[in-house]
């Protein structure tokens, strides 16, 4: 008889008899027999119980660990990068890493892990891979996983469980992962058989980067990932069916029906979203074929080149004014790789009434492409669904849009840009706004343009949505935030995670001062991997757009909006990271100077006036229905009094 498998398991042999015969690894029969402290399997393969030898037909084996096996199957996979943290569950495989080509990353936190992850995947398109321990380790992935999910982030995360025979136990950090995880991912497995571990990390890449991408868990008992096996190397070729699903077929009526309603329209705009980011160029290319506006959501920054004339910038809550008339004004909206998020749209019912009546006389209407046929409908219903993958379908309908040069909507845009263009108030006596650092920090990378990259990533907040404003965005991918999920203290770990996976760019963190404090102990991960992050922090001392929230919802009535800030800059110090204080904007120049083109980390602790961020679209508002600057003073009112405009309804969340 020909000896196959040996196989070790620290629990009951018959266990191990189960699990290869419950994956149909045998194909007739097993034979076991028992050793002081293991079972051997000897699996017999083919129609004969002879004694001939099937050495000819048998792969080379090698003995591995399941923590052994599933680092080779993410090397199968092109991974190069792993963020995580130790724990004694999770030792048996991250064990697999020690000494090996996948570069380890310890973050200060399992979020922070996770959030660095899915900032590796943001940047690249590429996977993001999380590791990290049962119990706590688990559940404080849960708001990364999250993040992801409603970002479209691809991400595989793996955590540790106790052993099988504590499962249901209350074990010592013991949850329940996958019943944790089942509404936060795409797809999660937790892995009760040895033999299912190259199709668990298979499946789990399918399923991330198939259609709109997202996060997948595989939960691994510590007794699973411990044993060995003589593994053959056949395992190791990634299965043709491991590879991301093909994309949807093209409806060609529906291509043509919207190429038709773009030709006839005389008002359409591009509304671009994510979904775009990997073909920016036909895009482009559409855009200026039929001279068409576009704008673009918080993650499709860039996707279109900002600083083109046909460039309407971000729309939305806090978008630009003239971007969202645009939309409420235009006869025909194609949105790409979009999905009518709820910042996007204002309150539906009056989303879009010049293209709702063009729908009605067949002049128009909204043309929605999204590879996620989900979306078609969930909040409203399209004149035309496409459901493809976008670059497919632009690349389907270029030929079909007919040139025209659409003067008088092109002269409307342009007129809408120069009246309603970003601004602010400046602050007394010399002091910094926040909108006044970014627009000095966007006006040093195009004086003086790097060689180099540029990546910026923020938290949540005030901070974020000026970036949105008074940075010109010019390439896909390069703004890395939390969109859907709005997680404040994100933006620290998507630096670091921006950083680590594009090693020569230049990556900076634009936060706010209640995001900062809530990972700044991930400055031990700048600090250990000596990452040239240049990270400012806008510090108001508050959480400036709660604040404001409730002025005008809840009539200044204040509660948990103050921040109690340690020095920042002796905070960096401390960990051995260069950093300086600045107030004022005589400095600001020279201060940005240093700090965009210091070798190493550095970070900037900007002490700025509050202020708010406009404009503003109120719950229950139409899109066009904005708060713009000119109505600041009637809004926030004077120290001693609320302004003179009501709000009344809910406050945004």
């Amino acid at each position: 008889m020909e000896v196959l498998c040996s196989l070790r398991w620290q629990t009951k042999p018959m266990k191990a008899i189960r699990a290869l015969c419950g994956h149909g690894q045998v194909t007739r029969s097993m034979l076991k027999l028992r050793s002081a402290n293991r079972c051997h399997v000897y699996a017999l393969y083919g129609r004969s119980w002879g004694r001939q030898s099937f050495s000819s037909q048998v792969a080379a084996l090698r003995e591995l660990t399941g923590g052994e096996v599933i680092f080779n199957m993410l090397i199968e996979h092109g991974v190069d990068t792993v963020f995580g943290y130790s724990g004694g569950a999770v030792l048996p495989l991250i064990d697999a890493f020690h000494g090996k080509n996948i570069k380890w990353i310890t973050s200060a936190h399992e979020q922070c892990s996770g959030h660095s992850a899915a900032a590796y995947a943001k940047s690249t398109g590429k996977f993001g891979v999380a590791i990290v321990t049962s119990g706590p380790g688990l559940t404080n992935m849960v708001t990364p996983m999250q993040d992801a999910l409603t970002d479209g982030v691809p991400m595989v995360v793996f955590s540790g469980q106790v052993p099988t025979g504590a499962m249901g136990t209350d074990a010592f950090q013991e949850c329940p992962a996958t019943e944790i995880t089942r509404s936060c991912t795409k797809w999660n497995y937790v892995c009760l058989d040895f033999n299912q571990l190259p199709w668990a990390v298979n499946e789990a890449f399918r399923i991330a980067k198939s259609g709109r991408p997202g996060p997948c868990h595989i939960d691994l008992p510590k007794d699973i990932v411990s044993m060995s096996a003589k593994v053959p190397e056949a395992i190791f070729k990634k299965a043709s069916v491991s590879s991301a699903d093909a994309p949807p077929m093209l409806d060609m009526t529906a291509v043509q029906k919207a190429a038709d309603l773009i030709n006839k329209s005389k008002r359409p705009i591009l509304y671009v979203g994510q979904g775009a980011s990997h073909c920016p160029e036909i895009v482009s290319q559409i855009a200026h074929k039929a001279n068409i506006p576009v704008t673009t959501t918080c993650h499709g920054m860039g996707i279109f080149d900002e600083q083109d004339p046909l460039s309407m910038h971000m729309l939305g809550m806090h978008g630009a004014a003239y971007a969202n008339f645009a939309i409420q004004n235009a006869d025909c909206i194609i949105a790409v790789g979009s999905r009518f998020d709820d910042r996007t749209t204002g309150i539906v019912a009056k989303y879009a009434p010049k293209a709702r009546a063009a729908e009605k006389d067949g002049s128009g209407g909204i043309i929605h492409i999204n590879i996620d046929k989900s979306t078609f409908g969930k909040v409203l219903q399209p004149t035309v669904a496409l459901w493809a993958d976008t670059e497919h379908a632009l690349e389907a309908l270029e030929p079909l849009v007919s040139t025209n040069t659409r003067e008088e909507w092109l002269k409307q845009c342009q007129a809408w840009k120069k009246e309603h263009k970003f601004n602010y108030v400046k602050a007394p006596g010399g002091r910094l706004k926040t909108q006044q650092v970014i627009e000095a920090v966007n006006t040093h990378l195009e004086q003086k343009p790097p060689t180099k990259e540029v990546f910026v990533a923020t938290g949540v907040g005030n901070h974020q949505m000026m970036s949105c404003q008074f940075i010109r965005w010019k390439k896909p991918r390069t703004f890395i935030t939390s969109g859907s999920l709005g997680v404040m203290g994100a933006g620290l770990p998507f630096a670091i995670g921006t950083q680590v996976a594009n090693p020569d760019a230049l990556t900076i963190l634009i936060d706010g001062d209640g995001s900062f404090g809530m990972t700044n102990m991930d400055l031990q991960t700048v600090k250990r991997y000596k990452l040239p992050i240049k990270i400012a922090i806008m510090n108001d001392d508050r959480q400036q757009m709660v604040w404001i929230w409730q002025r005008l919802f809840f009539e200044g009535r204040y509660i948990s909006v103050t921040n109690d800030n340690p020095d920042f800059v002796a905070l960096a110090q401390a960990y051995g990271i260069k950093a300086v204080h600045c107030d004022n904007e005589a400095d600001l120049p020279k201060v940005i100077e240093e700090w965009l083109t210091s070798d190493g980390p550095m970070l900037v602790d900007f002490k700025v006036v509050p202020d708010i961020c406009l404009p503003m679209v109120a719950p229950g508002k139409a899109l066009d229905e904005m708060i713009l600057l000119q109505d600041r003073d009637a809004v926030l009112g004077t120290e001693e009094e609320l302004g003179s405009m009501k709000f009344e309804g809910l406050a945004p969340s």
